[in-house]
């Protein structure tokens, strides 16, 4: 079995547990400021894929 490249890159923004943390309160997902671009560019297309709006 393999893995669609795009569902694959959507979620590089988990590679690094620096890169991200879970809002509580909010109930999601947040971008640290350590995250580099790469990894914003991942988290928007996860939100896309998955029927999230942008913050």
């Amino acid at each position: 079995m393999t893995v669609d490249p795009k569902a694959k890159e959507c979620m590089y923004w988990t590679k690094n547990e620096q890169w991200y943390r879970i809002n509580k309160e909010k109930g999601c997902v947040e971008l640290t400021d350590a995250a580099p671009d790469r990894a914003r560019k991942s988290f928007e297309m996860y939100r896309k894929r998955n029927g999230k709006k942008s913050t």
